[in-house]
């Protein structure tokens, strides 16, 4: 793909809501050991609403830029750190793209980098458990490396979703709890899960 439309940005959207949707129930159960138990609640509710708002889009009379702003509107309705998160790495996004209605690939790299930086700089940084940061720095690094050696969008946003799920790979701590699940360093971070589901979204849907 070397053109990127509204339309294109609307079902890259749809596509993470549908895989959010599948997997709600586990993030929340990964979130029961080192959170809150609700990440998988609050990332659905995000992007149900946010599903709601793309259903009433007209795709010519909007462009990317305005695609990722409204997602970050939605996500701002939702109180939740990590909804407040992604809100503001999808406002970076789209102010990192030029208000037209079509975009090159190249300027994609700009709002994934500017996504992902979002993500980061907010984050928890070097915690002591992983979180959602140790998805997105990887996959970050791995793009650019991707899209450095020559790789499409599609080899960039592959190297992207695999990364984040390495890093995104649990630790190897002892068991500090008699519970299976009682330590966060033996379950994969919800945050972080999420974040591998949003970036395999992505690439399969700009594919």
């Amino acid at each position: 793909m070397s053109d990127i439309t509204s339309f294109d940005i609307i079902g890259m959207f749809s596509e993470i809501a549908v895989s959010i949707s599948r997997n709600s129930l586990w993030l929340s159960r990964l979130d029961t050991i080192n959170g809150d138990g609700d990440h998988g609640e609050v990332m659905l509710a995000g992007f149900t609403a946010m599903e709601n708002q793309l259903a009433a889009l007209n795709p010519s009379k909007v462009t990317p830029a305005g695609v990722f702003d409204m997602a970050a509107e939605t996500f701002l309705t939702v109180d939740s750190r990590s909804a407040r998160l992604y809100a503001s790495a999808f406002r970076r996004a789209g102010s990192a793209l030029p208000g037209k209605a079509v975009v090159t690939a190249e300027q994609f790299d700009l709002a994934f980098s500017a996504m992902a930086k979002g993500i980061i700089t907010h984050g928890q940084s070097h915690a002591p458990d992983k979180n959602m940061v140790d998805a997105w720095q990887p996959a970050i690094d791995a793009y650019q490396a991707a899209r450095a050696g020559g790789g499409t969008l599609f080899d960039c946003l592959s190297a992207a979703s695999d990364a984040a799920l390495t890093g995104a790979e649990p630790g190897k701590g002892e068991p500090t709890a008699d519970l299976p699940f009682g330590n966060p360093n033996k379950v994969m971070n919800a945050g972080a899960a999420s974040a591998v589901l949003i970036i395999s979204a992505m690439r399969d849907s700009l594919q």
